[in-house]
């Protein structure tokens, strides 16, 4: 009978966790073009104006998230001379985007900057991630909180990446750090099908404030590989506000044959307005829609009506090169599937599931991408493109 109340207390604590859920999106309460996580709140402080240079980390697990690093290791020790000034061309880089694994990456130099040569190794590339998450996921204390409708595993390795990596930093970091690069975290939409990139200007078609929301969150949703991991879901709040559209959505909706592929990315933003509709999103694996990390970029510039028109738009009149490097983690492997008569076991098909689309989209870019590296979307000749393939 003593231990009566204990056991009532702790299946109270038990409870309650299963039934609390990760931080929610905030509802924005009014739109401001000028504020949030945008490329353009970010400082440029000892970035040159005229220099622009974006990284993207493709994905791959912890093989990318470590071949990211050594190309940030790699990009500190190349020292530049660029109009008179000698600097490293790691404090050039303006903007990362990223997807699955290389979002570990990418998220944790925007958020400590150089801190990420003393800590990232030993925090996370030398750690058995994979086992400490298996043991993670084996506490009775998740398993009850896992049996609630608002817990899922996402929700619960995002906490894992939190306490490992991120500590409880948030969008607003970035804005408060004031400085470049920009994060370009990108997920897919399931119902859509489409990209979501987390930023300010994707968040302001849900109504929503993205500089309260979670880093390890957005980084969770970027890595939900599917079936393994569960979507992470987002809260449509469009309609809270009135929100102008970019001026080029109207011009691609109505003239759809001008340009498919930016009539299309016009058709997605637009439906995230009926919030009735589409109450809410769910977030799986960024490399569902590129793996390479590149269609965030590659769309923006679609959308603007090219390369130029996209780099005006940011006010980076000033920019005479553009250099854009591809952190390719991908690795060929022949896994025998069809030199065996029997069919595949559901190992082997939950795999098929996630990486067939995910190589799919790596190769149809990368290929695309080597026909004409030096002339992206828009016809801008003064670009270099580098690539860095997994050995």
């Amino acid at each position: 009978m003593r231990t009566l109340p204990a056991l009532v207390l702790s299946a109270a604590v038990l409870l309650a966790g299963g039934c609390a859920h990760y931080p929610e999106n905030a509802r924005m309460q009014h739109h401001d073009p000028q504020g949030g996580y945008r490329f353009s709140t970010l400082s440029h402080a000892g970035n040159s104006d005229s220099l622009l240079l974006l990284l993207a980390f493709s994905g791959g697990g912890t093989r990318a998230a470590a071949l990211s690093y050594g190309v940030l290791e790699e990009l500190a020790r190349t020292e530049i001379d660029w109009e008179g000034q000698h600097r490293r061309l790691l404090d050039e880089v303006d903007t990362i985007s990223s997807v699955s694994g290389g979002s570990f990456t990418a998220a944790c130099y925007a958020l400590y900057g150089d801190r990420i040569f003393t800590e990232f190794d030993h925090k996370f590339l030398s750690r058995k991630i994979q086992r400490q998450m298996v043991w993670h996921f084996c506490s009775p204390l998740n398993w009850v909180r896992l049996a609630s409708p608002y817990f899922n595993r996402s929700d619960l390795v995002a906490e894992f990446y939190d306490r490992r990596l991120f500590n409880r930093k948030t969008f607003g970091d970035p804005i408060e750090n004031n400085r470049r690069p920009f994060l370009s975290i990108e997920a897919t939409d399931m119902s859509l099908g489409g990209s979501f990139e987390f930023a300010q200007d994707q968040f302001d078609f849900l109504g929503s404030d993205l500089s309260t929301f979670p880093v390890a969150l957005a980084v969770a949703a970027s890595a939900a590989f599917p079936i393994l991991l569960s979507p992470i879901t987002v809260n449509n709040y469009a309609g809270s506000y009135e929100a102008p559209e970019p001026p080029w959505m109207a011009m691609a909706l109505t003239n759809k044959w001008d340009n498919s592929r930016r009539a299309v990315k016009a058709s997605e933003l637009r439906s995230y307005q009926n919030a009735r509709q589409h109450p809410y999103l769910h977030l799986l694996d960024g490399g569902l829609t590129d793996n390479l990390g590149l269609r965030g970029p590659l769309e923006e510039a679609v959308a603007w009506g090219g390369a130029r028109n996209s780099i005006q738009h940011l006010k980076l009149q000033e920019v005479r090169k553009v250099v854009i490097i591809v952190v390719n983690a991908a690795s060929k492997k022949d896994r025998g599937w069809d030199r065996s008569k029997a069919p595949p076991n559901i190992v082997q098909v939950t795999l098929a599931l996630g990486t067939v689309p995910m190589n799919r989209y790596r190769s149809r870019r990368w290929n695309s991408l080597r026909k004409a590296p030096n002339q992206p979307p828009g016809g801008c000749h003064n670009c270099t493109l580098l690539a860095v393939r997994c050995a």
